[in-house]
């Protein structure tokens, strides 16, 4: 005797032909079938729309990523290590400061240490950072105090040739993302 199934547009008991057979009738299989045919058509869109992404992803230039890089260690930098720390160079713990990272040796001169975090100090964005371009007088002494004059001297006397390429901004940016979050958890 053979096994009675559900069906799987109408849920209404039958008796398959064989073993194969999901529906009641020729009007719950072309039911079924349709909506294959349309979540069929989801997955292939939803596959060509990664594609593109992709495609997009792997025509940006290297300035897109760098930067990305460097709003993930800003971030981190800001809300993160240096989150109840005041500015390294003014000392001022204002709320309604904005804050920013600020390098010490700046991007233009030490690219190789871009994304250093010994180069990297929260700063108060509007006076320290951009009005008095870092305020390094107020910046050394300060950053000598907190990391130590070996580091600071490691921080001056490197002058290496370094290009970064894609895939390390990429793994920089997901690193101080990462940190970040697991600081917010």
């Amino acid at each position: 005797m053979i096994k009675q199934k559900t069906c799987r547009e109408c849920k209404g008991k039958f008796t398959p032909r064989n073993s194969l057979q999901v529906a009641c009738s020729l009007d719950c299989a072309k039911l079924i079938g349709q909506k294959k045919t349309v979540k069929d058509s989801k997955i292939a869109l939803q596959s060509k729309k990664r594609e593109l992404i992709a495609q997009k992803e792997a025509i940006k230039p290297l300035k897109y990523w760098a930067d990305k890089a460097q709003i993930a260690i800003n971030r981190w930098i800001v809300h993160g290590r240096d989150k109840d720390l005041p500015c390294i160079s003014c000392g001022t713990t204002s709320q309604s400061v904005q804050y920013a990272a600020g390098h010490y040796r700046t991007r233009k001169a030490a690219s190789q240490l871009r994304y250093n975090e010994d180069n990297l100090h929260k700063q108060c964005n509007n006076y320290c950072n951009l009005k008095n371009s870092g305020n390094i007088a107020a910046y050394r002494p300060a950053l000598i105090a907190k990391i130590g004059k070996d580091r600071h001297d490691a921080l001056i006397n490197n002058n290496e040739v370094k290009r970064w390429t894609k895939e390390e901004c990429q793994a920089i940016e997901a690193e101080y993302k990462a940190k970040l979050k697991s600081l917010t958890k």
